[in-house]
């Protein structure tokens, strides 16, 4: 069975023909070309192809490996997509070869992973993309989910390490990336069971640790837009409230030391290699033997009730709700839940459930983040010899400490709503 790779070409300059590059990157020779003109809908919206194709071949004999360079445009709703892209077709027994050659193209270009099917890719950009409508996943087995579920997810974190390399200065790409890492984790997390236990775990640890690589640039982000709140209330106290001018300019300096550490850890080639791998293992469908055939409903249910369960009795394994670090582990469970409900379209939705869960989440962040800024300015809270520093610092780290401690006071009637209403829709529901 063949399948398809497809590596867009992101590169600012474009002047050199995609399919002779190609050619010299890899030695293959350059096959048959042809100009292409294609009309077609998605979802109601007309689009228009129109683009030049060239299929490049390997040297060796009998090989099934093949690379087809498309460069050209797409028209759709008034907009002008340019397209400058290469889809690698292959099959199961050549992936080492594979491997090679995904090797050398982003090492010497710079590509991101996209959905090789544009129709579907188009869809995905519209916010029209639905899965379900895909032939792989009629037949209602779990062997659907490792190629409708997670491939889309890998595309949009692909896409999102890109803006976020091009512009690591933006606080929000830096947001926008770490929420679609931890969406692609939680899908992952989900499905683990049924996939094959050592590899599924492995990927689990790299997505980690991708998120993990990022997460002081985070905190750095949400201190600095804290001193924006205070700057901003400053300016319209009239003098009474002083700026954290100092604890600004040293956090500043901190985020763009953070931001060269996390350029020189991820780069775009290796960023681009591995999720291009974690691609091509999901679509060799890796999972477990005995459960490839099960259906793919019965599971998702039996799941959401498991972790629906551990949910509720969350508070009896993190009883201290003023202990931040348990707060922490409760915080990253309902967080997972919360992207799991979201994510799956199988998932019967429930709008009171899902205010109850945003309104705690939205609380355990909060709280999260007062500490977070508390820890990250106590360095400056030591410095004797800047008296100034010490007074914005101090400042600065009780900023919304009166509403923070509010705000603890209220999680247990938040949380015992939160259960109460997940209990009520499990019940209902699975």
């Amino acid at each position: 069975m063949k399948k398809r790779l497809c590596l867009q070409d992101v590169s600012a300059v474009n002047e050199v023909d995609l399919a002779e590059r190609l050619r010299i990157i890899t030695g293959w020779k350059a096959g048959r070309t042809e100009e292409r003109e294609q009309r077609f809908e998605v979802d109601g919206a007309e689009a228009v192809l129109r683009c030049r194709e060239t299929e490049l071949q390997p040297p060796a004999k009998n090989s099934e490996l093949r690379l087809i360079a498309r460069e050209g445009i797409v028209i759709m709703e008034a907009r002008l997509l340019p397209l400058r892209e290469m889809i690698v077709v292959y099959t199961s027994r050549e992936l080492p070869k594979l491997q090679t050659v995904v090797e050398k193209l982003c090492c010497r270009m710079s590509l991101i992973i996209a959905e090789p099917n544009l129709k579907q890719r188009l869809a995905q950009e519209l916010g029209t993309y639905d899965f379900r409508k895909l032939p792989a996943y009629r037949n209602g087995s779990l062997r659907a989910m490792a190629v409708c579920h997670l491939p889309w997810q890998i595309y949009v974190v692909s896409k999102a390490w890109q803006q976020f390399l091009q512009q690591p200065e933006e606080k929000v790409f830096i947001r926008q990336l770490r929420v679609k890492l931890r969406r692609l984790r939680s899908t992952l997390s989900f499905f683990k069971p049924v996939l094959q236990r050592s590899s599924a775990v492995a990927w689990q640890n790299t997505l980690r640790q991708q998120g993990e690589l990022l997460s002081r640039l985070r905190e750095l982000d949400v201190a600095l837009m804290t001193c924006e709140k205070i700057r901003s209330q400053a300016a319209a106290s009239g003098g009474k409230l002083t700026a954290p001018t100092q604890v600004e300019e040293l956090l500043q300096k901190l985020r763009r030391e953070e931001a060269a550490v996390c350029l020189q850890k991820a780069d775009l080639s290796s960023v681009t290699k591995t999720l291009a791998q974690f691609n091509i293992w999901l679509h060799e469908r890796p999972l477990a033997p005995n459960l490839a055939d099960k259906k793919l409903r019965k599971f998702i249910s039996r799941r959401l009730n498991e972790w629906s369960e551990k949910l509720e009795t969350l508070d009896k394994k993190y009883p201290d709700f003023h202990n931040m670090l348990e707060l922490h582990q409760i915080r990253i469970k309902v967080k997972r839940f919360r992207y799991a409900l979201q994510t799956l379209p199988e998932v019967p939705r429930d709008s009171n459930l899902l205010r109850r869960l945003k309104r705690l989440q939205d609380m355990l962040g909060f709280l999260h983040d007062d500490f977070i800024n508390a820890r990250l300015v106590q360095c400056f809270l030591e410095d004797a010899a800047n008296v100034q520093l010490r007074y914005e610092a101090g400042l600065f780290a009780g900023w919304e400490r009166a509403k923070a401690e509010a705000a603890v006071e209220m999680l247990p009637q938040l949380w015992e709503d939160f259960c109460g209403a997940l209990n009520a829709w499990r019940k209902e529901n699975l």
